[in-house]
């Protein structure tokens, strides 16, 4: 019952502005996509959306909360810690794992393109996980007024510091080293081979370790009173 009162809580928090959501999350996307269609228009697009939403929404949202005492009141209402974090998570799947399939699908009619739907869903969920958890641990480290400076120096970064829109390949050797630091790298080179229609098990597995060294980030700041 506590999961589910925490998924209406968030709900409700999002719902003012969901519209907003859901015009930068599809239109603006698809709008990109069939003014420059390209294969890594789509991957860029799609690394951004993916990824970038989870972490700037979720760290923005939870250090309002915690700015606003909302989850003092929950943890001492007897809701653990991490059943929060997994209600944020649930709430963010949810709502993105259906849109970013239906911008692959309706980008179709303007890219060719040879998508295996089970390896593009596999790498969807660990991609929103790692930005998920990642917005968590921004969230929680930092004061509301910090989040908002980071997320916008970071959601630079994350987005054009990293081959989001070219292939891993094409970067000269002395700019790969550096990229593996950015997570948007593993999600968008993940993402290339999903819409190829095979499935990377190196890139893939750097999110996973992106996931691990979250929860551990995690797990010592949500110790901090």
């Amino acid at each position: 019952m506590k999961f589910f009162t925490l998924v209406e809580i968030y709900l409700r928090q999002i719902r003012f502005y969901l519209l907003t959501t859901l015009f930068f999350l599809v239109l603006f996307p698809l709008a990109l996509i069939f003014n420059l269609p390209s294969f890594n228009t789509l991957v860029g697009t799609m690394t951004l959306f993916i990824f970038l939403d989870g972490f700037l929404s979720i760290s923005q949202q939870i250090s309002f909360m915690k700015t606003e005492g909302h989850l003092t009141l929950l943890y001492v209402s007897g809701s653990p810690k991490w059943l929060t974090a997994i209600s944020t998570a649930f709430v963010t799947l949810v709502i993105s794992i259906p849109l970013a399939l239906m911008i692959v699908l309706i980008s179709g009619r303007a890219i060719e393109l040879n998508v295996n739907w089970v390896y593009l869903t596999a790498t969807l969920i660990l991609s929103l996980l790692g930005s998920v958890l990642l917005g968590l641990d921004l969230g929680l480290t930092f004061t509301q007024r910090q989040v908002n400076q980071l997320s916008q120096v970071l959601g630079l970064g994350l987005s054009f510091f990293a081959p989001t829109f070219v292939p891993f390949s094409s970067l000269p050797i002395y700019f790969r080293v550096p990229s593996l630091l950015e997570p948007t790298t593993y999600v968008a080179q993940a993402l290339r081979s999903d819409l190829q229609g095979s499935f990377s098990w190196e890139w893939n597995l750097g999110i996973v370790v992106i996931i691990f060294i979250s929860i551990l980030i995690y797990s010592r700041a949500s110790r901090r009173p």
